[in-house]
């Protein structure tokens, strides 16, 4: 393989990059920049390295776990990040648009953040068209953590991280219509295949970091029992298909959130959150769960997220895609290690990203016993006396007796048949993290407990 640590002079950015005429965009890009690609691998000098002529550059510099076990961010001139999903993965009722101007270079293709499949000519900066999708908020506080805390220090390019973001969710559509196999994976796929190619028609390296995934409603209508499963073989499948395109050894991720609107349909409970949780915990690196929904502003209709919602979205999973994708590290949300049972008592032992655990009833109404409910089956369970904070990442659940054999405890798991999602009145919980990510746009971005149903030990 050859691999050249070259200076690309990128003079002639037409061939890459639109002009606003070309492509009816009234925001002129920024210039892509001049400058060494890539980080050579741990090891290997700069220069030329050549083992047959066989590997393509983007692999040739794909080397992010150092070769020795430590994690080396490499940089890439063009960082791509695909979107799935079903309506608000596309930002429906996101009504005024919010993110107008790019602070950033952050880009998306000529035909908008939800690109499409045909027509993806040329990069354009990245800005929101009709709808506020979580794309520009996603974008920005990644780039923002990556370009002044991270990569700080070092020589450009690779102080930089830009992001390409690119959407092929469709509104009101179950997995099965979002599979390998249906349109609108193939859109995903295209918009590989042409970032892919704008990229090396202009000399630049290339990959696919992550896909963030917004889904569920419609899984939950239909009451499919194989979700967690689903995910599974979904990002099995772009993990595959994206790489053979690419050529990268990095894995690619998949990035999700539960849903937490299930009482607007109708029921008190769903099936959807928890399935969630266990391709997290059955997939580790792979799906991995952001949080849940419940604490973010939604529209009218109780199950779409406003403009802001969107936005605190993306900040949400641009937290996540730090951890992942530009520290290497794992990601655990706000979810039970262990409940146990110690007398009468059930001491819960969570996972949190940043103790200690807090109970707000400020920004989530209260709800019962902070969310928590125990399940027995047939038998009645004994009541919750109190739920406590016994230290920093450890909860405990008192009751008045002790359960019967088999007893599960629940978290924001039971809500009222018709409500509306939210922080007021959807199935919620009160228990957060004290995470001081400081967001762009002024939100506190806790992280809140997952939505869960955990077998008392």
């Amino acid at each position: 393989m050859s691999v050249l640590y070259r200076r690309l002079a990128l003079g002639a950015l037409g061939l890459g990059v639109c002009v606003a005429a070309a492509c009816g965009d009234s925001t002129p890009p920024k210039d892509l920049p001049t400058g060494e690609t890539g980080t050579p691998p741990r090891g290997d000098p700069p220069g030329t390295v050549t083992d047959g002529g066989t590997t393509p550059l983007d692999a040739a510099l794909d080397d992010e776990d150092g070769g020795d076990g430590g994690f080396t961010l490499v940089t890439r001139d063009v960082n791509h990040v695909l979107g799935t999903g079903q309506s608000l993965s596309v930002g429906a009722q996101g009504a005024p648009v919010l993110s107008t101007t790019q602070p950033f270079d952050s880009l998306m293709f000529n035909t908008g953040p939800v690109a499409g499949g045909t027509g993806l000519a040329a990069f354009v900066p990245l800005v929101e068209r009709s709808l506020e999708t979580m794309s520009s908020s996603f974008a920005a506080l990644s780039t923002q953590m990556a370009e002044t805390e991270l990569l700080v220090g070092l020589p450009p390019p690779r102080n930089k991280h830009r992001i390409l973001v690119s959407v092929h969710g469709l509104g009101g559509i179950a997995y099965v219509g979002l599979k390998k196999g249906t349109a609108a994976y193939a859109n995903g796929i295209a918009q590989v295949a042409a970032g892919k190619k704008i990229t090396s028609d202009m000399g630049l390296t290339y990959i696919v970091r992550a896909v963030t995934n917004v889904h569920g409603e419609s899984d939950h209508v239909s009451r499919n029992a194989t979700y967690a499963k689903d995910l599974a073989e979904w990002q099995a499948d772009y993990d595959r298909d994206v790489r053979a395109i690419t050529l990268q050894r990095t894995p690619i991720p998949m990035l999700q959130t539960q849903m937490s609107s299930w009482t607007r349909y109708g029921q008190a409970q769903s099936l959807i959150p928890q399935a969630q949780l266990d391709a997290h915990v059955d997939n580790p690196g792979k799906v991995i769960l952001v949080g849940p929904k419940y604490q973010l502003p939604y529209a009218i209709d109780g199950v779409h997220l406003t403009n802001q919602g969107y936005r605190e979205m993306g900040e949400q999973y641009a937290k996540v895609y730090r951890a992942v994708i530009l520290e290497g590290k794992t990601w655990e949300p706000v979810r039970p290690k262990s409940a146990k049972l110690v007398g009468t008592d059930i001491i819960v032992e969570m996972h949190a990203p940043a103790p200690p655990l807090v109970f707000d009833t400020q920004r989530v109404t209260a709800v019962a016993n902070m969310g928590f409910e125990l399940f027995s089956g047939a038998a009645r369970p004994p009541p919750i006396t109190s739920v406590t904070l016994t230290g920093p990442t450890t909860v405990k659940v008192a009751l008045a007796a002790a359960p019967p054999a088999g007893s599960r405890l629940r978290y924001a798991f039971t809500g009222t048949p018709n409500a509306r999602a939210g922080t007021q009145t959807g199935p919620r919980g009160n228990l957060r993290d004290s995470d001081a990510t400081k967001s762009r746009n002024g939100y506190a971005l806790f992280n809140w407990c997952v939505h869960f149903d955990v077998p008392v030990q």
